[in-house]
């Protein structure tokens, strides 16, 4: 566990996203340890924030010139690489390549998927008054025949959670990896190209294939909430899924009774959540949504402007979620309603757009519509694993 690995030594942060400030408020909060700083490639764009609570963000170069100057001792420190895992070779490469760091394998600690989400359990176990998945089925015995969650046909099946592919993803290395059984890969975009990648695909019924530029992977989402039949529906992607087992979901859903909904691990920002959206959105965008919620769905603004004002630092990313049918379906009718309202006026003049603004506006509003219901809605916490 990383507390015991890095002791009392002095160390710092590699990384200034979402799994650098959830590992920080961890390490700061759970086990009262604080890093001398967050650090950076020099390749990186201009969005990154100069402090995280307080605590300077250096670029690497910065960081190199302070130990050539004899600022610090070079050989104390330890480096917790938090960046997304696909990203790990790489800082790794760029850290050993650096000659005056001289760092060993010993002293570089990855925060895999794993870590991540075994910091993430210790840290939210009380969060929100829920339970997370290893704790709902700890002990319990599975139900499942032949270990698996059984679907049955489209029109029966219990659960179908749709991992969203499009034309356009890279290739993985673990493309060819067995998923649970519950998992159904679902093309979006599919009215945008001839490619036929997934036996199904977003452009069939009711659907909004056509609008997956802007819309990215809550086009596979609208395809769900009008198409999908199931007692509980979710949406994952194509490189990042929830890590559920088929025995741990086939627990879950025999203790339907104990959850309305499964959400990723909340990332955390500072100073708070409105941080967020200037990260992804223009200025325009985001007035446009606070005016859409304002004419669609009141209560939510409200609710929202009331987080902000309380100093609400937790966001749900990735537009991820498993829930039973009703509670999908209620989301998505909000969700939607806005973001049609929201896409009318930032579109206003007949203008052209694909650059994914819908699907970042839709984090936003997952993140509202879930701090808003928490107290109505029994949440259950998982961790995510990445693809690579």
């Amino acid at each position: 566990m990383l507390p015991e690995q890095i002791g009392n030594r002095p160390f710092c942060i590699y990384g200034a996203g979402i799994v650098a400030s959830s590992v920080y408020t961890v390490l700061k909060e759970l086990y009262h340890m604080l890093p001398a700083f967050f650090l950076i490639s020099d390749e990186n764009g201009g969005n990154e924030p100069e402090e995280i609570d307080g605590i300077p963000v250096k670029r690497l170069s910065s960081w190199v010139n302070e130990l050539r100057d004899g600022i610090y001792a070079i050989h104390i420190f330890y480096y917790i690489i938090a960046v997304p895992e696909p990203h790990h070779a790489a800082v790794i490469r760029s850290l050993q390549e650096t000659d005056v760091l001289r760092i060993g394998a010993s002293r570089m600690l990855r925060i895999t998927g794993a870590e991540e989400n075994a910091l993430m359990e210790a840290y939210y176990g009380g969060f929100l008054n829920c339970r997370t998945v290893s704790k709902l089925t700890a002990g319990k015995q599975s139900a499942a025949v032949d270990g698996r969650v059984v679907c049955g046909t489209e029109k029966e099946r219990r659960i179908q959670v749709f991992q969203v592919k499009s034309h356009k993803d890279r290739l993985l290395h673990s493309q060819r990896q067995k998923l649970p059984e519950y998992i159904n890969p679902i093309q979006a975009g599919a009215a945008l190209t001839d490619q036929v990648i997934a036996e199904i695909q977003d452009n069939r019924g009711d659907h909004i294939s056509e609008k997956n530029g802007n819309y990215s992977e809550l086009t596979a989402t609208y395809y769900a909430w009008k198409n999908s039949r199931a007692a509980y529906k979710g949406i994952c992607h194509y490189r990042r899924i929830f890590e559920i087992s088929e025995e741990q979901m086939q627990t879950l859903l025999s203790e339907e009774a104990e959850w309305d909904v499964i959400l990723p691990y909340p990332t955390v920002h500072y100073p708070d959540i409105t941080a967020q959206h200037l990260r992804y959105l223009r200025e325009e965008d985001w007035n446009a949504l606070l005016l859409a919620l304002q004419e669609t769905s009141p209560d939510y603004l409200a609710a929202f402007e009331k987080m902000r004002m309380d100093g609400g630092q937790r966001f749900f990313n990735f537009n991820m979620l498993i829930a039973k049918a009703a509670v999908f379906d209620n989301y998505c009718s909000f969700l939607f309603r806005v973001l049609e309202r929201a896409e009318a006026l930032v579109t206003s003049g007949g203008r052209e757009r694909s650059d994914r603004f819908a699907g970042y506006m839709g984090e936003n509003l997952t993140t509202i519509y879930f701090l808003k219901n928490r107290d109505k809605l029994k949440i259950v916490y998982a961790g995510k694993r990445w693809l690579t």
